[in-house]
């Protein structure tokens, strides 16, 4: 049986609505200002959370390492280290952030790579922790995870079958309580998207699986909700044109509004898994479902047979299902072609 998991006030599970994360790790740019700003805008938009990166650039062994970022269309390579220095945050901003979270009503958690950003988002108090795609295998990491007892967001991306059973095994033995897998990919071929693996993910773990949407396209995003993911992340920036990682494959606040109410729209529509019809159809069958009715003219004391009974609309009389039980009967008055026979009409 699939786990519900309570991340505080909120709830994960089947049988809640799909936790939605505002992505805004990089395109806060390392302003406290504009993460207020995408935080106001992720409250506006509906969002049930705001996730950060905690990323120490100290990580990174060659500092020459860099990295593509797309802005207006144009490529260019960013230092890896210069560019995670500039997104660092003193632990009273964080903790500002943390804050301002809270008052908007929204959880606060982020990515985090390095051992003792777990302890510091700890004493920020996050109810969560998340790793992301390129460190499913930095198992010390995972363990420092798990020994906190919380929940762990995972990205998958290149993530495989084994790696993902090594990753479960440590944090379990390091006493974690639920891994939540996010399916993620960084192609642009769809056919090696494998949405499905949410499907996957969700028969083979007690744990609901979700999704990181990894650009604009909300078309896999409805997709991944429809295969059960029950929580989704999506990119959120101020302004596209922005210099900052990822902005190109961020919605801006707007453009976030449509596609939460986009989600909500689909979430009701999936509804639950049974065969009920809908207040208009069940008003509907009155009108267009068929009774039981006289082909022709039916003499009284006539015997009831195929060649003068059948089905006619509506559905205001007998039902048809009911056919055979007047077969073989006989009229108990004259009766008019094209009549809705009563229970009175036959003995």
């Amino acid at each position: 049986m699939m786990q519900e998991i309570s991340l505080g006030k909120s709830k994960i599970g089947p049988q809640q609505p799909c936790f939605l994360i505002a992505e805004v790790g990089t395109t806060c740019l390392g302003d406290i200002d504009k993460a207020f700003e995408l935080i106001a805008a992720a409250k506006l938009a509906g969002m049930d959370a705001v996730k950060f990166q905690v990323i120490d650039p100290e990580q990174i062994s060659d500092r020459s390492t860099t990295y593509p970022m797309v802005v207006d269309g144009v490529v260019s390579q960013v230092n890896m280290y210069e560019m995670f220095k500039r997104l660092a945050f003193s632990e009273s901003q964080w903790q500002e952030i943390a804050n301002k979270c809270l008052s908007e009503g929204l959880q606060f958690f982020a990515t985090v790579d390095y051992l003792e950003g777990v302890n510091l988002l700890d004493r920020l108090g996050v109810v969560v922790h998340k790793i992301g795609a390129w460190d499913a295998t930095y198992f010390q990491l995972v363990q420092k995870i798990g020994r906190t007892g919380k929940p762990m967001f995972v990205d998958l991306g290149p993530t495989t079958e084994k790696e993902v059973e090594d990753l479960v095994r440590w944090y379990r033995d390091a006493g974690g309580s639920a891994v939540l897998f996010m399916h993620d990919f960084h192609t642009l071929d769809d056919m090696q998207m494998n949405l499905r693996t949410i499907s996957l993910l969700n028969e083979r773990y007690e744990w609901p699986a979700g999704f990181s949407s990894p650009a604009r396209d909300a078309d896999i995003d409805v997709a991944a909700l429809a295969l059960g993911a029950s929580y989704i992340e999506k990119r959120l920036v101020i302004k596209r044109d922005e210099n900052a990682l990822h902005a190109h494959e961020s919605l801006d606040p707007a453009e976030l509004k449509e596609w939460v109410d986009r989600i909500r729209h689909v979430e009701r529509a999936l509804g639950v898994p049974c065969i009920q019809p809908s207040s208009n159809d069940l008003e509907g069958k009155t009108k267009y479902y068929r009774s039981i009715c006289t082909l022709k003219e039916v003499a009284s004391g006539e015997i009831f047979e195929l060649s003068n009974l059948g089905a006619k609309r509506p559905g205001t009389g007998i039902p048809m299902v009911r056919l055979d039980e007047f077969l073989g009967k006989r009229a108990t008055r004259d009766i008019p072609s094209d009549t809705l026979l009563s229970e009175a009409d036959a003995q």
